[in-house]
C-alpha cells in the first residue's frame, strides 16, 4: 500500500512538472514574412492548444531568421532561402525543410497579362523587355519593384533560379525594405510587376500571372511544372539549450497534424513532394534539399 501510494505521489509530481513546464516555457522563433503567412503563425498556434507550449513569433526575414538563430536571439527560425556558403555569421545552423512554396509573379489585378515566359521574365528584369505592349498588355512602361535586399529569400531565389547568379543585377523602378510593402505597392500600380511567395500572394488583391502557361497551383508545384519553386525551412541550433522542445515543436511539424495545417495554408508540405524529391534526386541536383531523417 505504501509502494502504491508512493508511486502515485511521484506520477503527480510528474504531472505537475509537466504543466508547470508548458506554463512557463516560451521559445522564440523569427519568421520571415513568407513562411510566418505561409504555415508558421497556424502551426505555432495549433501546438500551442496540443502542447500548452508558447512560441512567441518575431517578425523578421529570411537573413535574420538564420542569423539570430546562430547567436541564440531566437530558438527557431522560419526562412525562404539556403544558407551562403562561407558566411561565418550562418555557421552552425541547421534547416530543416519542412514545406514547398512558388515564387508566383504578381501584378495589379487588373492588369490584361495573364502568363509570361521564363524567357520574357529575364527580358523583363534585366530591361530588354520595357512595355507591357510586348507581352500583349497596354502601352504603359513596366515598372520592376523588387525587395532592396540581394538575399532576401525572394531575391536570392529568383537570382539562383533564373540567372543562376546570386549577384544579378536587376533593372528595377522601386525597391522596398519588405515584402509586405512590395506587395502592397503593386495593389496600387497598374504598370508594375514583382516577385513574392504564392503563398503570400494569394492573400492579397492582385492577380498571379502564369508561367510558361502554368500557374503555381499545389499539383503544379509539388509535381515541379511549375518551374519557380523553392524549400521553405526552419532553422534551429542543435546546441540549443532549449533544444529538446525545439526538437518536439520539430516533430510536430512533421506529424499529420502539423502537414493538415500547411495544406490548409496552400503550401505543399515537403514530405509529399516525392515526385519532385525523386526527380531532382535522379538529376543530381544538390541544391535540392533531401528530406532529413534524423533531427
Amino acid at each position: 500500500m505504501f509502494e502504491f501510494k508512493g508511486v502515485f505521489f511521484a506520477f503527480a509530481l510528474l504531472c505537475i512538472s509537466i504543466n508547470s513546464l508548458a506554463d512557463t516555457l516560451e521559445l522564440k522563433l523569427v519568421s520571415c514574412h513568407v513562411s510566418k503567412d505561409a504555415y508558421v503563425t497556424d502551426l505555432v498556434n495549433a501546438y500551442r492548444e496540443q502542447s500548452g507550449i508558447h512560441i512567441d513569433i518575431h517578425a523578421g526575414n529570411s537573413t535574420s531568421a538564420i542569423r539570430d538563430v546562430q547567436i541564440g536571439v531566437a530558438d527557431i527560425g522560419g526562412t525562404s532561402r539556403y544558407l551562403i556558403p562561407h558566411e561565418k555569421r550562418e555557421t552552425g545552423v541547421k534547416l530543416l525543410p519542412v514545406a514547398l512554396d512558388a515564387l508566383a509573379f504578381i501584378v495589379h489585378k487588373d492588369n490584361p497579362v495573364d502568363s509570361i515566359s521564363q524567357e520574357q521574365a529575364k527580358a523583363i528584369y534585366t530591361g530588354r523587355i520595357r512595355y507591357w505592349s510586348e507581352l500583349g498588355g497596354n502601352e504603359q512602361k513596366i515598372e520592376v519593384y523588387a525587395h532592396k535586399n540581394k538575399i532576401s529569400g525572394n531575391g536570392r531565389t529568383l537570382r539562383e533560379l533564373l540567372f543562376s547568379n546570386t549577384n544579378k543585377k536587376f533593372h528595377t523602378r522601386r525597391v522596398f525594405d519588405s515584402i509586405e510593402e512590395l506587395e502592397q505597392a503593386i495593389i496600387q500600380n497598374p504598370n508594375a510587376i514583382a516577385i513574392t511567395g504564392v503563398s503570400s500572394a494569394q492573400m492579397q488583391d492582385v492577380k498571379i500571372v502564369a508561367l510558361n502557361g502554368v500557374k503555381p497551383s499545389i499539383q503544379n508545384i509539388k509535381t515541379g511544372e511549375y518551374s519557380l519553386y523553392r524549400p521553405l525551412f526552419l532553422t534551429y541550433d542543435p546546441h540549443s539549450p532549449n533544444i529538446q522542445p525545439v526538437k518536439d515543436f520539430i516533430r510536430f511539424v512533421l506529424s499529420r497534424t502539423g502537414q493538415d495545417v500547411m495544406h490548409s495554408n496552400g503550401v505543399v508540405p515537403y514530405r509529399e513532394a516525392m515526385s519532385l524529391n525523386l526527380k531532382k534526386t535522379r538529376e543530381n541536383d544538390t541544391t535540392y534539399p533531401q528530406i532529413v531523417g534524423k533531427i
